[in-house]
């Protein structure tokens, strides 16, 4: 049941209807079963784990708070190490056997003959983390414990973040939960404006590039020489549009619900330098790993040469968490390494020499090394990573450029221009302000719409981790 389906829309629409005339008490009770409704859709054993888990983190915060220092850090490590196990063993079991399936062949031994066959949630590494910031808050005592079960039951089930985030704080989401909250008409039309441009944008520009993605870039030994500089900026519209969408979707809903999520982008493709643009790229994931693994390694409190290690290993793990594959940890590393050169520049004085045309060298610098990272993700051994280098020597030919792709990406590059001249904190519509605006942006919308969506749906690309 994808956001951008006719099911969702039908069973959420009736759902809205029920939930905008009951009262507080049942509007929660509401979102707990929708909520369970909504995911069982991919599965009822991942929706067990998933209860599972939402109990044990309830627990271990209820005794976190109930016990003394000692018996206290007890707990908390454990919580800690079981959330981090249940990660791994669904995660990254299978990609740990396969190296070492691997490395016995490489040994001259037989691969193993027996291959666990082992289930992998949809939004496991979302929804782990949202416990592990839980557990970290409560026992660094900067919120307090939850301890009405149907309010921590929706802080996981809450299902406009349940799948793909953003990875909200506790400190945020909980009050809300605990409140009663006020659902106003400009709420409602700010919050569909945002829920209809998400569907949009994922389906008219998300959609058509994987199409395109996918069918250009299939096999790394039987390109076009040179092509992936014209595949990796593709992949990387692709990305932003499919998750940008997601996020915009999961914040128009949960305003139709009276509820604030957090914005995770901040038009991230007008960034001059690697630091600006991971601020402003997937904000919840960048923060946590800045207050909960950055931050607690030590920082920048250590020297220069220790703040770089703490980053490199930081995106070391980001990479872990994206996926379980050799693509996933080269990327990881790779975009570490562009960070700490960047630093680097920055430490020694290169970077105060600013001007406009050095910012927009900056932009587009930032833009191809994100972008060329991104092929990363397709890998599936060390080896294609060769392959990649072996192409991207090449000047592309302009007759491999499809001219349409411009045509394609139009609509998100002119919003975030929008935006960016209105010097936005959210992405808005300015609906109550001007709604005549949104009113013409959404017949070209659907004429755009007509013109190149698929009626194929593509599942969110984000699905995967």
């Amino acid at each position: 049941m994808l956001f951008n389906s006719l099911t969702f829309v039908l069973h959420f629409s009736l759902f809205y209807i029920i939930y905008f005339y009951s009262t507080f008490t049942i509007r929660k009770t509401l979102l707990i079963l929708f909520g369970l409704y909504f995911y069982s859709q991919w599965g009822i054993v991942g929706t067990l784990l998933l209860i599972t888990s939402i109990i044990f983190n309830f627990l271990m915060g209820i005794l976190i708070d109930s016990n003394d220092s000692k018996l206290r850090k007890r707990i908390f490590v454990f919580g800690i190490i079981v959330n981090v196990l249940y990660l791994g063993v669904f995660k990254y079991f299978l990609f740990v056997w396969g190296i070492y399936s691997d490395l016995k062949i490489e040994l001259g031994g037989q691969s193993p003959l027996w291959k666990p066959n082992l289930l992998l949630p949809i939004g496991i590494s979302f929804y782990t983390f949202h416990n592990i910031s839980y557990l970290i808050e409560v026992y660094d005592n900067r919120i307090k414990v939850c301890k009405n079960f149907f309010t921590f039951v929706l802080y996981d089930l809450f299902f406009p973040l349940l799948l793909l985030g953003p990875i909200e704080r506790p400190g945020n989401l909980i009050p809300q939960f605990e409140s009663v909250r006020l659902i106003s008409k400009e709420k409602i039309w700010n919050g569909l404006s945002l829920f209809c441009f998400g569907v949009f944008i994922k389906s008219s520009i998300a959609d058509p590039l994987s199409r395109y993605v996918g069918i250009v870039a299939n096999s790394f030994d039987s390109l076009e020489p040179g092509i992936l500089w014209i595949v990796a900026p593709s992949i990387a519209f692709q990305v932003y549009a499919d998750f940008f969408g997601y996020s915009l979707c999961a914040m128009g809903l949960a305003e139709m619900l009276g509820f604030e999520l957090m914005n995770n982008f901040k038009r991230p493709f007008f960034s001059s330098n690697p630091s600006e643009f991971w601020s402003k790229w997937h904000i919840s994931l960048s923060t946590w790993l800045r207050d909960y693994v950055y931050i607690k390694l030590g920082g920048n409190r250590h020297g220069f040469l220790r703040e770089n290690f703490n980053l490199l290993l930081v995106w070391f793990l980001t990479g872990i968490w994206h996926g379980a594959g050799y693509g996933f940890i080269i990327w990881g590393l790779y975009l570490g390494i562009c960070l700490i050169l960047y630093r680097i520049l920055k430490h020694i004085g290169f970077t105060q020499f600013q001007n406009p045309f050095i910012k927009v060298l900056g932009i587009l610098l930032t833009f191809y090394s994100f972008s060329l990272g991104l092929l990363l993700f397709r890998i599936n051994s060390p080896s294609e990573s060769l392959l990649i280098v072996k192409n991207l020597q090449h000047i592309p030919s302009l007759s491999y450029i499809p001219y349409s792709l411009f045509l394609i990406i139009l609509p998100l590059v002119l919003f975030d221009i929008w935006q960016e001249w209105k010097e936005t904190e959210r992405p808005s519509f300015f609906v109550n302000e001007k709604p005549y605006i949104f009113v013409c942006l959404f017949v070209v919308g659907f004429f755009w719409f007509s013109l190149v969506s698929p009626f194929a749906k593509e599942d969110f690309f984000y699905f995967q981790f």
